[in-house]
Formats: C-alpha cells, sequence, structure tokens
C-alpha cells in the first residue's frame, strides 16, 4: 500500500467498483437501466423501520440505503482533513529541522549562543 493514500481510500474506491458492478449486472439481466426510476425514491426510508419488526424488506430500500450511505461516507473522507496532511507537516518540519542543524559547529563554537538557545528551548517546552 502507498504511503499516499490511507486505507479508507481503497475501502472506499472498493465500494463504488462493487456498487457499479452489480449495478451493472442487474441493468443486464433486466436489459435496461430503467429499474433505477422504478425504486420508490419518496418511501424508501420509512420501509426501512421494518428492519425493526423483522418483516420483509424491499429490495429497492437496501439499493438506496446503499447510495445513500456510500456517498456519505465519500463526503466526509473528502471533506474532512486526513492523516496525510499531518504527515507533510510533520515532514516539513522535520525538513525545516535538518536546514537549520547544519550549523551546528558554530553554535558549538560560541558557548553563550548554546546556552541561550538552551534556555530559549527550555522556556518554549513550558508553553
Amino acid at each position: 500500500m502507498r504511503d499516499g493514500a490511507p486505507r479508507s481510500y481503497y475501502l472506499l474506491a472498493l465500494n463504488w467498483l462493487l456498487f457499479f458492478a452489480v449495478s451493472l449486472w442487474i441493468s443486464v439481466a433486466q436489459g435496461n437501466l430503467l429499474w433505477w426510476l422504478r425504486l420508490r425514491w419518496g418511501s424508501w426510508l420509512t420501509e426501512l423501520s421494518a428492519i425493526g419488526q423483522l418483516s420483509a424488506l424491499p429490495a429497492g430500500s437496501i439499493w438506496i440505503l446503499w447510495l445513500m450511505v456510500s456517498l456519505i461516507l465519500s463526503a466526509i473522507d473528502w471533506f474532512l482533513p486526513s492523516n496525510r496532511a499531518s504527515k507533510q507537516t510533520q515532514e516539513n518540519d522535520a525538513s525545516q529541522g535538518k536546514t537549520i542543524v547544519p550549523n551546528a559547529d558554530l553554535i558549538d563554537a560560541r558557548p553563550e549562543l548554546k546556552e541561550k538557545l538552551l534556555r530559549l528551548h527550555q522556556s518554549l517546552e513550558r508553553i
């Protein structure tokens, strides 16, 4: 797995791939795409209440639920900041720290500067 993309992206991509593959399979079996229009778009949420009574549940409601959950999860994954951004900032901080350190021999040559930097570092840790 690449470091650039977290596992959630791969799982969402797999979810959408399965969703479209099964939708295509049903469309081929029925001979057209109009089965999406025949779903009960207005009452799918109330039909899902049948889960509580363990009664029969229309397949169209499950399809619409799968679509809605997939859209919501994709939106959450798209709009919320990911761990990638924090990893990039940590890498940037580490690289900036490396650019400051090459003058360590100058700091070691001047003990008063080293002492001031140590006090500054300690005061920053207290904050």
